[in-house]
């Protein structure tokens, strides 16, 4: 039975991973490093101050992470200026939950300020019934602490929940909080241990709605 869905929000409602990815390359460039695609995958899901913290420990003394935090923002919010794009099927899965009257809750590794920044103009931030941002957990994704406090928020178990992630961390945190969990891969294809646990594997949101 399932009696709430629970959305992570970059990669899976926004198009926004791509433009990250392009932000945090380009302020290691710009103080003359290197950021990997292979260091950077461990980065998707995962809150800023954590990916923060292993950029860090991989770059070391050579960082200026005050100075990196500052241009990466600037080129991110300049991006993401020229607009930001839902992914395939969400406004169809949207309007379908909310015609089932069907609960839904946001959590997301951002903060709240870009979760309002994205949803500008849009009515849909209001529809969600809870928002859990990474301000509202001391640890992020891929521990289940922001899944937790969702269902708690909604007073339903977490096996009553289908969560909704683009990434192995999130669905990491979705599995491990006891959720369903469906898997709509971005910028990584889901792992071994996502496959074998996972709800279902997806190529776009609108393929939910069939399943619900």
């Amino acid at each position: 039975m399932i009696n709430a869905v629970l959305f992570d929000m970059d990669g899976l409602i926004f198009d926004t991973e791509s433009i990250y990815k392009t932000s945090w390359k380009y302020a290691a460039k710009e103080q003359g490093l290197e950021l990997s695609d292979a260091l950077y995958q461990y980065f998707i899901g995962v809150p800023d101050a954590a990916c923060e913290q292993m950029l860090v420990q991989h770059l070391g003394a050579e960082l200026d992470l005050q100075r990196y935090q500052a241009i990466r923002d600037k080129h991110f919010h300049a991006l993401c200026a020229a607009g930001v794009t839902y992914q395939p099927g969400f406004t169809e899965l949207f309007g379908y939950l909310q015609q089932r009257a069907i609960r839904c809750a946001l959590v997301t590794s951002s903060g709240v300020a870009e979760v309002k920044h994205y949803f500008s103009g849009s009515p849909i931030l209001e529809q969600f019934e809870r928002v859990i941002t990474s301000e509202d957990v001391s640890r992020g994704k891929p521990y289940p602490d922001c899944y937790l406090l969702a269902c708690e928020a909604l007073a339903l178990p977490p096996a009553e929940c289908l969560v909704l992630e683009d990434s192995n961390n999130g669905m990491q945190a979705a599995l491990d909080a006891g959720c369903q969990a469906i898997m709509i891969p971005d910028m990584l294809q889901a792992n071994d241990e996502v496959k074998r646990r996972a709800k279902h594997i997806l190529a776009h949101l609108g393929e939910v709605i069939p399943l619900l």
